[in-house]
């Protein structure tokens, strides 16, 4: 990671013992800046659950310019309809999109899941807005601890579909992983062209059904990746502050907002822009440099 040389007055460098020493994982190498992706709205939380959750395309775009004010760098981008219900409606997905373009820098990540839509071509729908990112799950899993618990189902060559539509607009996706052998389905689109390289990947910790979220575990999640690949941990519920802290150290990215999390601590509601200030401030306490939008293009080998 380069730093800039500060001098003091006169024109003299700073001495070296001085200057900010640059943030060191946990095998000791230097990092990368981190970079801070917010999910405010996914498909689950509603108004009755917190007040805080932004479910219309100016609520979102007033949400994601919050969050870019406080370090986030990209935003994973989920819509709902006039009753609050997850969607995948074209003219929804691109008010929404338009409106965060205008207001912000954030790289658009949008969601292609499969609550939303039902259909291949549903699900692929949002991204006829052209994100610079999409996201992508490569396998199955029970939503377990949903009332009642959901499948959410993605077939082989539901996955190939999208990663193809994305691969053809340019599109860069986020491989969710809900546990290793998502990885794994990750590798082989690697392998097979459908995905290009440097992958991205989301290592989604503590989903009930999904990868429990423990040291051991994200570290195991992490050693999977190809070896060129960027990660970003998301931890859910109350184990997104630990799992933020783990990514942090291991030189991961973070996710963190409202979709996967709905308190700042216990009894207290959080807004998004709060849980996006959190992350920056234990990067901070960390001695590490937070990136801004361009900077994670730069990354993560975005074009723009």
């Amino acid at each position: 990671m380069k730093r800039n040389r500060r001098t003091s007055g006169g024109g003299r460098r700073t001495p070296e013992y001085l200057r900010a020493p640059p943030a060191l994982g946990l095998n000791g190498g230097a990092l990368d800046k981190l970079i801070i992706t917010v999910a405010p709205t996914g498909s689950v939380p509603r108004k009755k659950d917190t007040p805080h959750v932004p479910v219309t395309p100016d609520e979102i775009a007033e949400t994601a310019y919050r969050c870019e004010q406080e370090g986030a760098a990209i935003i994973h981008v989920h819509c709902r309809d006039d009753q609050e219900r997850p969607t995948s409606h074209y003219e929804i997905f691109r008010e929404t999109v338009d409106k965060i373009r205008r207001r912000t820098k954030l790289v658009v990540m949008t969601s292609t899941s499969g609550i939303a839509g039902t259909t291949d071509e549903e699900r692929a729908e949002p991204l006829r807005t052209k994100p610079e990112m999409g996201s992508l799950t490569t396998g199955s899993l029970n939503f377990a601890g949903r009332k009642p618990s959901i499948v959410y189902v993605n077939t082989v060559e539901t996955v190939q579909f999208l990663a193809k539509r994305m691969l053809d607009l340019g599109i860069k996706p986020e491989i969710e992983a809900f546990d290793v052998g998502f990885i794994s389905q990750g590798r082989k689109l690697i392998e097979t062209g459908l995905v290009p390289e440097p992958a991205h990947f989301q290592l989604v910790m503590g989903v009930d059904g999904g990868v429990p979220a423990t040291i051991e575990n994200v570290l195991h999640m992490r050693d999977q990746l190809p070896p060129t690949a960027t990660y970003v941990v998301a931890g859910m519920s109350r184990m997104q502050l630990p799992m933020t802290t783990m990514a942090i150290l291991m030189g991961g990215h973070v996710r963190v907002g409202l979709e996967d999390n709905l308190y700042l601590r216990k009894g207290v509601l959080a807004r998004n822009e709060e849980l996006v200030a959190r992350a920056r401030h234990l990067a901070e306490d960390f001695q590490r440099e937070v990136a801004s939008p361009d900077e994670a293009r730069k990354i993560m080998g975005l074009a723009r």
